[in-house]
């Protein structure tokens, strides 16, 4: 015992950039296993330089379609490849304040959850600890009663940050994350306007974007070819409002792509954007629970459609075993209602 406190005590005097380095470099395992020894290494992977060391290595090969299914009190979150293959990684949420989910997103290796009816509280799980974390709640009475939040990166300074809208006209929180910092207050800061709201995380200001003419609401909001553009489904096929940034000026530019040939929209629903420009579909079609063979589907098919070279291909997953949500009674709920998915998160 003795020599393992040694040699503990020893690694303080190696510089903490090289600790990081090392860290990101271990398989996720071991990561969580090394930092119960010391109080310096179990702060690593929650250092905003080592989730970011982390999610960069696994930019170029592990963006993954996330699949989130929300069951009474339970999110169950799936990692799919985009490409045939076993699942990346699966996990389950127990949602706080009996159940209410209002909002998810993964930006950046990172995934946010916010729940609550009147009361907000925010989560973020930690892509290796695997866990989830509750964010500092605010100050209802001396800041402000939050309405919504999100999660934003900064790839300058390599910080995430989460902005919250409060109830109070013209005010905005703002909390760094890995930073120590509490929750900073904004005047004149959310613009009270019907435009698009882009918040520049460097600055902290807000950049007002008119809609397109033909804005209509139920579309999706998506990043296609690093641009962000409005995606709405068509009897044809699809829409994008595609957003050009200008020196001085942003103009929408309008796209429509067809359907493949032998593409059955009735069996397909509209769901993003992949980062490499796919549109993502999921099957609406009813399926049963497999008793027998304890499965939610005998089959999860997602559907890729490249709009440039104007092709789809398939990709099929086993039955998605989960036993928690196995019950006698529930053979034939419809679990596509409660699906939802995030076309561009990264699997660290």
């Amino acid at each position: 015992m003795r020599k393992n406190q040694r040699t503990i005590q020893s690694s303080e005097h190696i510089p903490f950039d090289l600790l990081v380095e090392i860290f990101s470099r271990l398989p996720t395992k071991s990561i969580v296993r090394f930092s119960s020894l010391s109080k310096l290494w179990s702060s690593i992977p929650s250092t905003p330089c080592f989730i970011d060391s982390v999610v960069t290595r696994s930019l170029s090969s592990r963006h993954c379609v996330m699949l989130i299914f929300k069951k009474h009190d339970k999110l169950y979150f799936f990692a799919s490849p985009l490409h045939t293959g076993p699942k990346v990684e699966s996990y389950q949420f127990t949602i706080p304040n009996n159940g209410n989910i209002r909002r998810y997103e993964s930006v950046h290796g990172l995934v946010y959850l916010e729940t609550g009816r009147g009361i907000h509280d925010m989560f973020i799980r930690n892509p290796i600890t695997k866990s989830f974390f509750t964010l500092p709640k605010l100050d209802r009475i001396n800041q402000g009663k939050p309405l919504a939040g999100f999660l934003g990166y900064d790839p300058i300074n390599g910080r995430h940050k989460v902005v919250c809208v409060l109830l109070e006209e013209d005010k905005i929180g703002i909390l760094t994350l890995g930073a120590q910092e509490s929750w900073r207050i904004l005047t004149k800061g959310f613009p009270n306007h019907r435009h698009v709201a882009s918040f520049d995380l460097k600055s902290e200001k807000f950049i007002m974007i008119e809609h397109p003419k033909k804005y209509q609401k139920g579309v999706i909001w998506a990043s296609f070819e690093g641009r962000l553009a409005l995606v709405s489904s068509t009897p044809s096929g699809v829409e994008l409002w595609i957003l050009e940034v200008g020196e001085n000026h942003h103009n929408w530019t309008c796209k429509h792509f067809p359907s493949p040939h032998a593409f059955d929209k009735a069996i397909w629903k509209l769901n993003g954007v992949t980062e490499t420009g796919e549109f993502v579909y999921t099957s609406i079609r009813k399926y049963k629970l497999m008793t027998m063979d304890r499965v939610l589907y005998q089959w999860f098919r997602i559907l890729y459609v490249d709009p440039e070279r104007n092709s789809m291909r398939e990709v099929m997953h086993g039955g998605i075993a989960i036993d928690d949500i196995m019950r006698l009674d529930e053979v034939g709920y419809d679990l596509t209602k409660e699906l939802t998915v995030i076309p561009h998160h990264i699997q660290i």
